[in-house]
Protein backbone atom coordinates (compact mmCIF):
# COMPACT_ATOMS: atom_id res chain seq x y z
CA UNK A 1 0.00 0.00 0.00
CA UNK A 2 1.44 3.44 -0.90
CA UNK A 3 2.20 5.95 1.84
CA UNK A 4 1.13 8.86 -0.38
CA UNK A 5 -1.19 8.95 -3.39
CA UNK A 6 -1.56 11.90 -5.76
CA UNK A 7 -4.86 11.77 -7.65
CA UNK A 8 -6.57 13.78 -10.39
CA UNK A 9 -3.24 14.94 -11.78
CA UNK A 10 -2.03 15.96 -15.21
CA UNK A 11 1.22 14.02 -15.30
CA UNK A 12 4.20 15.26 -17.28
CA UNK A 13 6.86 12.58 -17.00
CA UNK A 14 9.91 14.75 -17.74
CA UNK A 15 10.94 12.72 -20.77
CA UNK A 16 9.16 14.91 -23.31
CA UNK A 17 6.20 12.56 -23.70
CA UNK A 18 2.68 14.01 -23.94
CA UNK A 19 0.97 14.84 -20.64
CA UNK A 20 -1.73 12.44 -19.49
CA UNK A 21 -4.38 12.37 -16.73
CA UNK A 22 -3.37 9.99 -13.98
CA UNK A 23 -2.35 9.30 -10.41
CA UNK A 24 0.84 8.39 -8.58
CA UNK A 25 1.60 6.18 -5.60
CA UNK A 26 4.64 6.78 -3.41
CA UNK A 27 6.02 4.30 -0.90
CA UNK A 28 8.80 5.58 1.30
CA UNK A 29 11.07 7.62 -0.94
CA UNK A 30 10.13 5.85 -4.18
CA UNK A 31 7.53 6.15 -6.93
CA UNK A 32 5.86 2.75 -6.87
CA UNK A 33 2.64 3.18 -8.87
CA UNK A 34 1.70 5.15 -11.97
CA UNK A 35 -1.96 4.96 -12.99
CA UNK A 36 -3.34 6.30 -16.27
CA UNK A 37 -6.53 6.85 -14.36
CA UNK A 38 -6.87 10.14 -12.46
CA UNK A 39 -8.87 8.57 -9.64
CA UNK A 40 -7.99 4.87 -9.41
CA UNK A 41 -9.49 2.41 -6.96
CA UNK A 42 -8.03 -0.41 -4.97
CA UNK A 43 -4.84 1.16 -3.64
CA UNK A 44 -5.79 0.75 0.02
CA UNK A 45 -5.72 3.49 2.65
CA UNK A 46 -2.58 5.63 2.19
CA UNK A 47 -1.28 7.78 5.01
CA UNK A 48 -1.84 10.86 2.88
CA UNK A 49 -3.66 11.76 -0.35
CA UNK A 50 -3.15 14.84 -2.50
CA UNK A 51 -5.94 15.83 -4.84
CA UNK A 52 -4.12 17.57 -7.70
CA UNK A 53 -7.24 18.56 -9.63
CA UNK A 54 -6.35 21.17 -12.27
CA UNK A 55 -2.64 20.85 -11.55
CA UNK A 56 0.42 19.38 -13.21
CA UNK A 57 2.63 16.83 -11.47
CA UNK A 58 6.15 16.58 -12.85
CA UNK A 59 9.58 15.46 -11.65
CA UNK A 60 11.39 17.71 -9.21
CA UNK A 61 13.59 20.18 -11.04
CA UNK A 62 17.26 19.22 -11.36
CA UNK A 63 19.34 22.40 -11.33
CA UNK A 64 22.63 21.59 -13.04
CA UNK A 65 24.18 25.00 -12.48
CA UNK A 66 24.16 26.39 -8.94
CA UNK A 67 26.49 27.62 -6.24
CA UNK A 68 24.53 25.90 -3.49
CA UNK A 69 27.67 24.34 -1.99
CA UNK A 70 28.54 27.79 -0.63
CA UNK A 71 25.21 28.18 1.17
CA UNK A 72 23.98 24.75 2.19
CA UNK A 73 25.55 24.78 5.65
CA UNK A 74 24.33 28.32 6.35
CA UNK A 75 20.86 27.63 4.89
CA UNK A 76 20.38 23.86 5.25
CA UNK A 77 16.66 24.12 4.57
CA UNK A 78 17.42 25.15 0.95
CA UNK A 79 14.25 27.27 1.10
CA UNK A 80 14.76 29.48 -1.95
CA UNK A 81 15.40 26.45 -4.15
CA UNK A 82 12.48 24.44 -2.81
CA UNK A 83 10.01 27.28 -3.34
CA UNK A 84 10.80 27.24 -7.06
CA UNK A 85 10.61 23.45 -7.31
CA UNK A 86 14.30 22.48 -7.21
CA UNK A 87 14.66 19.10 -5.52
CA UNK A 88 18.23 18.35 -6.68
CA UNK A 89 21.02 20.79 -7.43
CA UNK A 90 24.66 20.62 -8.38
CA UNK A 91 27.01 23.22 -6.92
CA UNK A 92 30.72 23.78 -7.39
CA UNK A 93 30.29 25.68 -10.65
CA UNK A 94 32.43 28.35 -12.31
CA UNK A 95 35.66 26.93 -10.88
CA UNK A 96 35.05 27.78 -7.21
CA UNK A 97 33.77 24.74 -5.35
CA UNK A 98 33.59 24.93 -1.57
CA UNK A 99 36.03 22.00 -1.35
CA UNK A 100 38.92 21.51 -1.31
CA UNK A 101 39.99 24.45 0.81
CA UNK A 102 43.19 26.49 0.44
CA UNK A 103 44.67 29.62 1.97
CA UNK A 104 45.15 31.23 -1.47
CA UNK A 105 41.50 30.90 -2.43
CA UNK A 106 40.45 32.22 0.98
CA UNK A 107 42.55 35.34 0.38
CA UNK A 108 41.02 35.90 -3.04
CA UNK A 109 37.48 35.45 -1.79
CA UNK A 110 38.13 37.89 1.03
CA UNK A 111 39.52 40.43 -1.45
CA UNK A 112 36.27 40.43 -3.43
CA UNK A 113 34.12 40.51 -0.32
CA UNK A 114 32.75 36.98 -0.61
CA UNK A 115 31.76 35.34 2.63
CA UNK A 116 33.46 31.99 3.10
CA UNK A 117 31.94 29.45 5.51
CA UNK A 118 33.97 26.85 7.34
CA UNK A 119 35.20 24.74 4.47
CA UNK A 120 35.56 20.96 4.22
CA UNK A 121 38.96 19.56 3.33
CA UNK A 122 37.82 17.56 0.31
CA UNK A 123 34.77 16.55 -1.72
CA UNK A 124 34.15 13.47 0.41
CA UNK A 125 34.04 15.50 3.62
CA UNK A 126 31.68 17.99 1.95
CA UNK A 127 29.23 15.26 0.94
CA UNK A 128 29.44 13.59 4.34
CA UNK A 129 28.61 16.89 6.02
CA UNK A 130 25.66 17.35 3.65
CA UNK A 131 24.27 14.01 4.79
CA UNK A 132 24.87 14.93 8.43
CA UNK A 133 22.76 18.10 8.27
CA UNK A 134 19.91 16.38 6.35
CA UNK A 135 19.30 19.28 3.93
CA UNK A 136 16.00 20.40 2.50
CA UNK A 137 16.82 19.05 -0.96
CA UNK A 138 19.46 16.89 -2.65
CA UNK A 139 22.95 18.32 -3.08
CA UNK A 140 25.78 17.30 -5.38
CA UNK A 141 28.86 19.16 -6.56
CA UNK A 142 31.43 19.61 -9.26
CA UNK A 143 35.09 20.01 -8.37
CA UNK A 144 36.27 23.58 -9.02
CA UNK A 145 39.46 23.81 -11.07
CA UNK A 146 40.16 27.14 -9.40
CA UNK A 147 39.97 25.45 -6.00
CA UNK A 148 42.58 22.82 -6.82
CA UNK A 149 44.84 25.32 -8.60
CA UNK A 150 44.81 27.56 -5.55
CA UNK A 151 45.50 24.57 -3.31
CA UNK A 152 48.50 23.43 -5.37
CA UNK A 153 49.89 26.72 -6.71
CA UNK A 154 48.63 29.38 -4.33
CA UNK A 155 48.48 32.81 -5.94
CA UNK A 156 51.03 31.98 -8.67
CA UNK A 157 50.37 33.52 -12.07
CA UNK A 158 52.27 31.06 -14.24
CA UNK A 159 52.04 27.65 -15.83
CA UNK A 160 52.29 24.69 -13.44
CA UNK A 161 55.48 22.73 -13.06
CA UNK A 162 55.31 19.03 -13.90
CA UNK A 163 54.97 18.00 -10.27
CA UNK A 164 52.24 20.61 -9.70
CA UNK A 165 50.30 19.45 -12.72
CA UNK A 166 50.62 15.83 -11.58
CA UNK A 167 49.33 16.77 -8.12
CA UNK A 168 46.31 18.56 -9.63
CA UNK A 169 45.55 15.49 -11.74
CA UNK A 170 45.73 13.33 -8.61
CA UNK A 171 43.35 15.68 -6.80
CA UNK A 172 40.90 15.44 -9.71
CA UNK A 173 41.09 11.65 -9.59
CA UNK A 174 40.54 11.55 -5.83
CA UNK A 175 37.65 14.03 -6.02
CA UNK A 176 35.92 11.98 -8.69
CA UNK A 177 36.33 8.81 -6.63
CA UNK A 178 34.79 10.67 -3.68
CA UNK A 179 31.66 11.55 -5.66
CA UNK A 180 32.17 14.76 -7.66
CA UNK A 181 30.11 14.90 -10.86
CA UNK A 182 32.98 16.36 -12.85
CA UNK A 183 35.02 19.55 -12.93
CA UNK A 184 34.07 23.17 -13.49
CA UNK A 185 36.24 26.03 -14.61
CA UNK A 186 35.81 29.76 -14.34
CA UNK A 187 37.99 30.75 -17.29
CA UNK A 188 37.19 34.45 -16.80
CA UNK A 189 37.92 34.47 -13.06
CA UNK A 190 40.95 34.30 -10.78
CA UNK A 191 42.57 31.77 -10.54
CA UNK A 192 40.95 29.87 -13.43
CA UNK A 193 42.04 32.54 -15.91
CA UNK A 194 45.69 31.78 -15.08
CA UNK A 195 45.46 28.21 -16.34
CA UNK A 196 46.66 27.60 -19.89
CA UNK A 197 45.05 25.25 -22.37
CA UNK A 198 47.51 22.42 -21.67
CA UNK A 199 46.71 22.54 -17.94
CA UNK A 200 42.95 22.40 -18.49
CA UNK A 201 43.43 19.66 -21.09
CA UNK A 202 45.32 17.42 -18.65
CA UNK A 203 42.65 17.84 -15.96
CA UNK A 204 39.79 17.32 -18.39
CA UNK A 205 41.38 14.06 -19.60
CA UNK A 206 41.24 12.78 -16.03
CA UNK A 207 37.59 13.80 -15.74
CA UNK A 208 36.84 11.81 -18.89
CA UNK A 209 38.47 8.69 -17.47
CA UNK A 210 35.91 8.81 -14.67
CA UNK A 211 32.85 9.46 -16.86
CA UNK A 212 32.57 12.96 -15.46
CA UNK A 213 31.34 16.20 -17.06
CA UNK A 214 33.54 19.22 -17.79
CA UNK A 215 31.45 22.37 -17.35
CA UNK A 216 32.88 25.77 -18.17
CA UNK A 217 32.19 29.40 -17.45
CA UNK A 218 33.86 30.31 -20.71
CA UNK A 219 36.70 32.80 -21.02
CA UNK A 220 34.65 35.48 -22.77
CA UNK A 221 30.89 35.89 -23.15
CA UNK A 222 31.39 39.22 -24.90
CA UNK A 223 33.42 40.06 -28.04
CA UNK A 224 35.50 36.87 -28.13
CA UNK A 225 32.73 34.41 -27.38
CA UNK A 226 33.46 32.50 -30.60
CA UNK A 227 37.01 31.72 -29.45
CA UNK A 228 35.87 30.85 -25.95
CA UNK A 229 33.32 28.35 -27.27
CA UNK A 230 35.92 26.82 -29.59
CA UNK A 231 38.19 26.20 -26.61
CA UNK A 232 35.49 24.10 -24.93
CA UNK A 233 34.84 22.18 -28.13
CA UNK A 234 38.55 21.49 -28.62
CA UNK A 235 38.81 20.18 -25.07
CA UNK A 236 35.92 17.82 -25.71
CA UNK A 237 37.35 16.69 -29.04
CA UNK A 238 40.85 16.06 -27.67
CA UNK A 239 39.81 14.28 -24.48
CA UNK A 240 36.55 12.54 -25.51
CA UNK A 241 35.02 14.05 -22.36
CA UNK A 242 31.44 15.41 -22.31
CA UNK A 243 31.58 19.21 -22.11
CA UNK A 244 29.01 21.75 -20.96
CA UNK A 245 28.89 25.49 -21.65
CA UNK A 246 27.60 27.06 -18.47
CA UNK A 247 24.96 29.81 -18.41
CA UNK A 248 25.05 30.25 -22.18
CA UNK A 249 24.65 33.90 -23.15
CA UNK A 250 26.00 36.69 -25.33
CA UNK A 251 26.63 39.80 -23.23
CA UNK A 252 26.86 43.47 -24.17
CA UNK A 253 24.86 45.43 -26.73
CA UNK A 254 27.77 45.49 -29.17
CA UNK A 255 27.46 41.70 -29.47
CA UNK A 256 23.70 41.19 -29.48
CA UNK A 257 22.36 38.98 -32.21
CA UNK A 258 25.24 36.46 -32.10
CA UNK A 259 23.45 33.60 -30.32
CA UNK A 260 22.67 31.86 -33.63
CA UNK A 261 26.40 31.97 -34.44
CA UNK A 262 27.27 30.46 -31.05
CA UNK A 263 24.70 27.69 -31.39
CA UNK A 264 26.00 26.94 -34.90
CA UNK A 265 29.47 26.42 -33.42
CA UNK A 266 28.00 24.04 -30.84
CA UNK A 267 26.12 22.11 -33.53
CA UNK A 268 29.30 21.88 -35.62
CA UNK A 269 31.04 20.47 -32.55
CA UNK A 270 28.34 17.82 -32.20
CA UNK A 271 28.75 16.93 -35.86
CA UNK A 272 32.50 16.53 -35.26
CA UNK A 273 31.84 14.07 -32.44
CA UNK A 274 31.99 16.31 -29.38
CA UNK A 275 29.47 15.50 -26.64
CA UNK A 276 28.63 19.16 -26.00
CA UNK A 277 25.56 20.82 -24.50
CA UNK A 278 24.75 23.94 -22.50
CA UNK A 279 22.52 25.42 -19.84
CA UNK A 280 20.93 28.85 -19.57
CA UNK A 281 18.76 30.92 -17.25
CA UNK A 282 15.69 32.85 -18.46
CA UNK A 283 16.82 36.42 -17.78
CA UNK A 284 18.31 39.01 -20.11
CA UNK A 285 20.77 40.29 -17.52
CA UNK A 286 23.63 38.54 -15.77
CA UNK A 287 24.91 38.86 -12.19
CA UNK A 288 23.63 42.04 -10.54
CA UNK A 289 25.90 44.45 -8.67
CA UNK A 290 25.32 47.67 -6.82
CA UNK A 291 27.02 50.29 -8.98
CA UNK A 292 28.55 51.73 -5.82
CA UNK A 293 30.46 48.46 -5.39
CA UNK A 294 32.22 49.04 -8.73
CA UNK A 295 33.97 52.13 -7.36
CA UNK A 296 37.61 51.95 -6.25
CA UNK A 297 38.02 50.39 -2.75
CA UNK A 298 38.68 53.62 -0.83
CA UNK A 299 35.55 55.24 -2.20
CA UNK A 300 33.41 52.20 -1.38
CA UNK A 301 34.47 52.52 2.27
CA UNK A 302 33.18 56.09 2.64
CA UNK A 303 29.98 56.96 4.47
CA UNK A 304 27.02 57.65 2.20
CA UNK A 305 26.99 61.42 2.64
CA UNK A 306 30.74 61.74 2.24
CA UNK A 307 30.70 59.64 -0.92
CA UNK A 308 27.86 61.65 -2.47
CA UNK A 309 29.77 64.88 -1.82
CA UNK A 310 32.92 63.43 -3.38
CA UNK A 311 31.05 62.25 -6.48
CA UNK A 312 29.86 65.81 -7.05
CA UNK A 313 33.32 67.30 -7.57
CA UNK A 314 35.97 66.85 -10.25
CA UNK A 315 38.40 65.33 -7.76
CA UNK A 316 35.98 62.51 -7.05
CA UNK A 317 35.51 61.67 -10.72
CA UNK A 318 39.28 61.73 -11.21
CA UNK A 319 39.72 59.34 -8.28
CA UNK A 320 37.38 56.90 -10.02
CA UNK A 321 39.39 57.15 -13.25
CA UNK A 322 42.69 56.69 -11.43
CA UNK A 323 41.44 53.76 -9.35
CA UNK A 324 40.19 51.84 -12.38
CA UNK A 325 43.39 52.61 -14.33
CA UNK A 326 45.78 51.55 -11.56
CA UNK A 327 43.85 48.52 -10.28
CA UNK A 328 41.78 47.06 -13.12
CA UNK A 329 39.63 44.02 -12.38
CA UNK A 330 36.92 41.91 -14.01
CA UNK A 331 34.20 44.40 -13.08
CA UNK A 332 35.91 47.63 -14.10
CA UNK A 333 37.07 46.16 -17.42
CA UNK A 334 33.45 45.50 -18.42
CA UNK A 335 31.91 48.72 -17.11
CA UNK A 336 31.12 50.48 -20.42
CA UNK A 337 28.99 47.50 -21.47
CA UNK A 338 27.19 47.00 -18.15
CA UNK A 339 23.56 48.01 -18.27
CA UNK A 340 21.36 49.66 -15.66
CA UNK A 341 18.72 47.19 -14.46
CA UNK A 342 17.32 49.29 -11.61
CA UNK A 343 17.71 52.78 -10.25
CA UNK A 344 15.81 54.67 -7.58
CA UNK A 345 15.11 58.03 -9.26
CA UNK A 346 15.97 58.01 -12.98
CA UNK A 347 14.00 55.17 -14.61
CA UNK A 348 14.85 56.44 -18.10
CA UNK A 349 18.36 55.07 -17.52
CA UNK A 350 17.12 51.47 -17.15
CA UNK A 351 18.12 49.35 -20.14
CA UNK A 352 20.93 51.68 -21.20
CA UNK A 353 24.54 50.68 -20.70
CA UNK A 354 27.09 52.93 -19.03
CA UNK A 355 28.80 53.65 -22.33
CA UNK A 356 25.52 54.93 -23.79
CA UNK A 357 24.90 57.06 -20.71
CA UNK A 358 28.40 58.53 -20.97
CA UNK A 359 27.60 59.71 -24.52
CA UNK A 360 24.21 61.02 -23.37
CA UNK A 361 25.80 62.90 -20.45
CA UNK A 362 28.68 64.18 -22.64
CA UNK A 363 31.37 62.68 -20.41
CA UNK A 364 33.33 59.45 -19.98
CA UNK A 365 32.23 56.33 -18.10
CA UNK A 366 33.67 57.59 -14.80
CA UNK A 367 31.71 60.80 -15.14
CA UNK A 368 28.55 58.91 -16.06
CA UNK A 369 28.91 56.63 -13.03
CA UNK A 370 29.36 59.62 -10.71
CA UNK A 371 26.33 61.43 -12.14
CA UNK A 372 24.13 58.33 -12.07
CA UNK A 373 25.02 57.55 -8.46
CA UNK A 374 24.40 61.13 -7.34
CA UNK A 375 21.08 61.36 -9.18
CA UNK A 376 19.85 58.19 -7.46
CA UNK A 377 21.33 58.69 -3.98
CA UNK A 378 23.60 55.67 -4.72
CA UNK A 379 20.59 53.45 -5.53
CA UNK A 380 21.69 51.93 -8.85
CA UNK A 381 22.03 48.28 -9.89
CA UNK A 382 23.94 47.16 -12.98
CA UNK A 383 24.54 43.91 -14.83
CA UNK A 384 25.80 42.53 -18.10
CA UNK A 385 22.78 42.76 -20.40
CA UNK A 386 21.63 40.40 -23.14
CA UNK A 387 19.24 40.56 -26.05
CA UNK A 388 15.82 39.03 -25.38
CA UNK A 389 15.77 37.45 -28.85
CA UNK A 390 19.17 35.84 -28.19
CA UNK A 391 17.79 34.51 -24.93
CA UNK A 392 14.73 32.99 -26.63
CA UNK A 393 16.94 31.41 -29.28
CA UNK A 394 19.02 29.72 -26.58
CA UNK A 395 16.11 28.60 -24.41
CA UNK A 396 14.33 26.77 -27.20
CA UNK A 397 17.41 24.96 -28.53
CA UNK A 398 17.23 21.20 -27.84
CA UNK A 399 20.78 21.07 -26.41
CA UNK A 400 20.12 23.75 -23.77
CA UNK A 401 18.93 22.81 -20.28
CA UNK A 402 17.65 25.25 -17.67
CA UNK A 403 20.05 26.13 -14.86
CA UNK A 404 19.64 28.96 -12.38
CA UNK A 405 23.25 29.98 -11.58
CA UNK A 406 21.90 30.75 -8.11
CA UNK A 407 22.99 30.26 -4.54
CA UNK A 408 20.83 29.38 -1.55
CA UNK A 409 18.79 31.80 0.51
CA UNK A 410 16.54 31.68 3.55
CA UNK A 411 13.11 33.12 2.65
CA UNK A 412 12.38 34.03 6.27
CA UNK A 413 15.51 36.17 6.47
CA UNK A 414 14.78 37.73 3.09
CA UNK A 415 11.32 38.83 4.22
CA UNK A 416 13.02 41.34 6.49
CA UNK A 417 15.76 42.37 4.03
CA UNK A 418 15.92 45.68 2.18
CA UNK A 419 15.59 44.75 -1.51
CA UNK A 420 17.01 48.05 -2.74
CA UNK A 421 20.25 47.43 -0.85
CA UNK A 422 20.75 43.91 -2.16
CA UNK A 423 22.62 42.54 -5.16
CA UNK A 424 20.43 39.44 -5.27
CA UNK A 425 19.44 38.30 -8.74
CA UNK A 426 15.76 37.36 -9.30
CA UNK A 427 16.93 33.96 -10.58
CA UNK A 428 17.50 32.95 -6.95
CA UNK A 429 13.71 32.66 -6.54
CA UNK A 430 12.26 32.71 -10.03
CA UNK A 431 14.18 30.70 -12.65
CA UNK A 432 11.96 27.65 -13.17
CA UNK A 433 8.55 29.29 -12.61
CA UNK A 434 9.60 32.03 -15.04
CA UNK A 435 10.19 29.50 -17.81
CA UNK A 436 6.84 27.82 -17.20
CA UNK A 437 4.88 31.04 -16.79
CA UNK A 438 6.41 33.39 -19.30
CA UNK A 439 7.97 31.24 -22.00
CA UNK A 440 5.47 28.36 -21.93
CA UNK A 441 2.09 29.84 -21.00
CA UNK A 442 2.42 33.47 -22.10
CA UNK A 443 4.66 33.24 -25.17
CA UNK A 444 4.33 29.64 -26.30
CA UNK A 445 8.06 29.48 -26.99
CA UNK A 446 8.18 25.96 -25.54
CA UNK A 447 5.54 23.34 -24.93
CA UNK A 448 4.98 22.35 -21.32
CA UNK A 449 6.53 18.94 -21.99
CA UNK A 450 9.60 20.44 -23.68
CA UNK A 451 10.23 22.92 -20.89
CA UNK A 452 9.88 20.34 -18.12
CA UNK A 453 12.27 17.98 -19.93
CA UNK A 454 14.83 20.82 -19.98
CA UNK A 455 14.48 21.09 -16.19
CA UNK A 456 14.46 17.39 -15.34
CA UNK A 457 15.59 14.54 -17.58
CA UNK A 458 17.98 16.60 -19.72
CA UNK A 459 20.16 17.80 -16.79
CA UNK A 460 19.81 14.44 -14.98
CA UNK A 461 21.07 12.61 -18.08
CA UNK A 462 23.87 15.14 -18.48
CA UNK A 463 25.36 14.26 -15.09
CA UNK A 464 24.26 10.61 -15.30
CA UNK A 465 21.95 10.85 -12.30
CA UNK A 466 20.28 7.45 -12.57
CA UNK A 467 17.15 7.63 -10.40
CA UNK A 468 15.84 11.19 -10.73
CA UNK A 469 14.64 13.47 -13.48
CA UNK A 470 11.62 11.48 -14.66
CA UNK A 471 8.40 10.00 -13.30
CA UNK A 472 9.29 6.33 -13.49
CA UNK A 473 8.46 3.46 -11.17
CA UNK A 474 11.47 2.78 -8.98
CA UNK A 475 12.77 6.35 -9.24
CA UNK A 476 13.03 8.59 -6.22
CA UNK A 477 9.86 10.47 -5.39
CA UNK A 478 11.05 14.01 -6.12
CA UNK A 479 8.00 15.83 -7.51
CA UNK A 480 6.54 19.28 -8.14
CA UNK A 481 2.80 20.03 -8.18
CA UNK A 482 1.87 23.33 -9.83
CA UNK A 483 -0.99 25.20 -11.48
CA UNK A 484 -0.07 25.74 -15.16
CA UNK A 485 -2.49 28.69 -15.35
CA UNK A 486 -0.91 30.68 -12.51
CA UNK A 487 2.72 29.62 -12.13
CA UNK A 488 4.99 32.66 -12.56
CA UNK A 489 8.06 34.31 -11.09
CA UNK A 490 7.45 37.43 -8.98
CA UNK A 491 11.04 38.46 -8.26
CA UNK A 492 12.43 41.53 -10.08
CA UNK A 493 15.69 43.52 -9.90
CA UNK A 494 13.82 46.05 -7.74
CA UNK A 495 12.36 43.37 -5.44
CA UNK A 496 14.47 40.25 -6.08
CA UNK A 497 13.56 38.13 -3.06
CA UNK A 498 9.87 37.46 -3.75
CA UNK A 499 8.97 33.76 -3.98
CA UNK A 500 7.07 32.61 -7.08
CA UNK A 501 3.36 31.91 -7.42
CA UNK A 502 1.58 28.78 -8.60
CA UNK A 503 3.64 25.98 -7.02
CA UNK A 504 1.45 24.25 -4.46
CA UNK A 505 3.62 21.31 -3.38
CA UNK A 506 7.19 20.10 -3.64
CA UNK A 507 8.05 16.56 -2.60
CA UNK A 508 11.61 15.46 -1.81
CA UNK A 509 12.33 11.76 -1.40
CA UNK A 510 8.66 11.09 -0.69
CA UNK A 511 8.21 13.82 1.93
CA UNK A 512 6.30 17.06 1.47
CA UNK A 513 8.74 19.98 1.68
CA UNK A 514 6.37 22.66 0.32
CA UNK A 515 2.61 22.66 0.92
CA UNK A 516 0.22 25.37 -0.30
CA UNK A 517 3.26 27.31 -1.49
CA UNK A 518 4.84 27.40 1.98
CA UNK A 519 7.85 25.58 3.40
CA UNK A 520 6.85 22.79 5.76
CA UNK A 521 10.23 22.50 7.47
CA UNK A 522 10.72 18.93 6.24
CA UNK A 523 14.37 18.23 5.43
CA UNK A 524 14.39 15.01 3.44
CA UNK A 525 17.35 15.65 1.15
CA UNK A 526 20.85 14.25 1.14
CA UNK A 527 24.04 14.06 -0.85
CA UNK A 528 24.21 13.12 -4.50
CA UNK A 529 27.35 11.24 -5.55
CA UNK A 530 28.49 10.38 -9.06
CA UNK A 531 28.35 6.60 -9.46
CA UNK A 532 30.69 6.67 -12.52
CA UNK A 533 28.87 3.79 -14.13
CA UNK A 534 28.66 1.59 -11.07
CA UNK A 535 25.47 -0.33 -10.37
CA UNK A 536 24.61 -0.37 -6.67
CA UNK A 537 21.83 -2.39 -5.06
CA UNK A 538 20.24 -1.50 -1.73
Amino acid sequence: MPDLVITNATIVDGLGNPAFPGALGITGDTITEIWRDPNPEGFGEPSDTINAWGQVVCPGFVDIHTHSDWGIFEHPGAGSSLLMGVTSEIGGNCGTSLAPTSAALERYLKSIGRKSPERPGDIGEFLDRVDAIRPGNNQGTFLGQGAIRALVMGDAVRFPRDEERDLMIRLVRESMELGAFGMSTGRAYVPGCHGGFAEILALTEEIGRHRGLYTCHIADQWANIHRAVREVLELGLCTHTPVQIAHLKVVGKDHWGRMAEVLALIEDGRDAGVDVAADAYPYDYAAIAQLRDRLPPRMRSLAEGELLDLLGIDAGVEEIRRGWRENPDYGSARLPGLGVVWCAETPDAIGKDLGELAVEYRTDVAGAVARLLRSNALGVKVAGIMDEDDLRTALCHPLVAIGSDSGLRDPREDEAANPAASSVHPREYGTFPRVLGRYVREEGLLTLEEAIAKMTSLPAERIELPDRGSITRGHRADLVVFDPDTIIDLATPEDPMRPPAGISRVIVNGRIAVSDGKLTGQRAGGSLRDLQGRVIYG
